[in-house]
């Protein structure tokens, strides 16, 4: 189950959930000799972004990849993979290795199987992952009612990421599937401003994963699942 702790500002948010992310990373180096982080676009994460990559670790150990993409153009403003080199892969993270949830196939239902090739090569079980949550309780691109959603929430599955087409969202994406997700040392569920506190206990209450798929994170005990939240 999850653990949800609030805090006082998102600058304070930032500052703990940054340090606790870069205590993760450095036992995996400590005890691998390298580490793997998954991240979130949107808004929300930039300031943790900018804190992460001025922070003193040995990147070039890390590898970072995301938790779904958008199936645009890498230069389009809607790209996450943009954002995260913009923001995250600077100053000393600039060192490290980002796999593209991205390629040239014309959607992400063809570009799945690439993807998925290049995202075997990321030793698992991830050292992290950090999701976000929108107000129709969708996290990664596992959206409320898309076609694809149970395939991807099917946890004997052996796929590590699918295609989605959102019915609450608009372009289609590339999601990693809740095995993938689940399959990490930890979780952080990064959430700002009230409306998403709501949101989080609807999503608590309840156990249609149609209906919110977070539930399906948030519920779970395979893996530790820590909510961090500010107004």
């Amino acid at each position: 189950m999850a653990n949800l702790t609030n805090f006082p500002s998102t600058d304070d948010l930032n500052r703990r959930l940054a340090q606790q992310v870069v205590s993760e990373l450095q036992k995996g180096i400590d005890t691998k000799g390298k580490a793997s982080l998954v991240v979130s676009g949107g808004k929300t994460p930039l300031g943790l972004f900018k804190l992460l990559s001025q922070q003193p670790l040995a990147w070039e150990k890390v590898t970072i990849t995301l938790a779904d993409e958008r199936w645009v153009d890498r230069s389009d403003d809607s790209s996450n993979e943009k954002l995260v080199r913009e923001n995250l892969l600077q100053e000393h993270a600039a060192t490290a290795h980002f796999v593209s949830l991205k390629n040239e196939s014309l959607t992400p239902f063809e570009g799945a199987s690439g993807i998925e090739k290049s995202l075997k090569e990321i030793a698992m079980p991830f050292d992290v992952v950090i999701l976000g949550m929108g107000d129709d309780g969708h996290t990664a691109s596992l959206f409320p009612g898309a076609e694809n959603l149970f395939p991807a929430l099917d946890m004997k599955s052996k796929h590590l990421c699918m295609g989605m087409t959102p019915l609450t969202a608009p372009l289609d994406r590339l999601t990693l599937t809740l095995p993938a997700l689940l399959n990490s040392r930890h979780i952080f569920l990064h959430l700002v401003g009230e409306n998403k506190r709501v949101v989080y206990h609807q999503a608590q209450e309840g156990d249609n994963v149609n209906e919110m798929p977070v539930r399906a994170v948030i519920h779970q005990t395979q893996t530790p699942v820590d909510v961090f939240w500010s107004a």
